[in-house]
């Protein structure tokens, strides 16, 4: 939840001219999250390639977020579309979300089968 937030806080501050301070604040909670989860849990943030499932998910999320922050950016930059970024930082957070739960699923499916 906290990566799809932060990511969601990026964009708005593209939508704000305010990227200068957002992208250091995603690059520092991405490095935060990923080491509380891994003492937390024991799970490092590999878990969405570490099997077969996951590995489908995590593609699909990624050309997803490809998709969808593209369209932000060209709304915005391009056409003059005012919050178009952050909206698309609102769609990028939660599918972030989303997708993580559902790769916690599919990875521990993935191991209970043995793949």
């Amino acid at each position: 939840m906290g990566l799809g937030i932060t990511l969601a806080l990026v964009f708005l501050s593209m939508s704000l001219r305010m990227a200068s301070w957002g992208v250091p604040v995603l690059i520092g909670v991405v490095v935060a999250l990923g080491w509380a989860a891994r003492r937390a849990t024991g799970v490092s943030l590999d878990r969405y390639t570490a099997t077969p499932g996951a590995t489908l998910l995590f593609g699909l999320y990624a050309l997803a977020f490809i998709v969808v922050a593209v369209s932000g950016m060209a709304l915005e930059w391009g056409v003059g579309v005012h919050w178009a970024l952050a909206w698309a930082g609102v769609v990028i957070g939660a599918l972030t979300v989303v997708v993580g739960y559902r790769a916690d699923t599919a990875t521990r499916r993935d191991i209970r089968a043995g793949r």
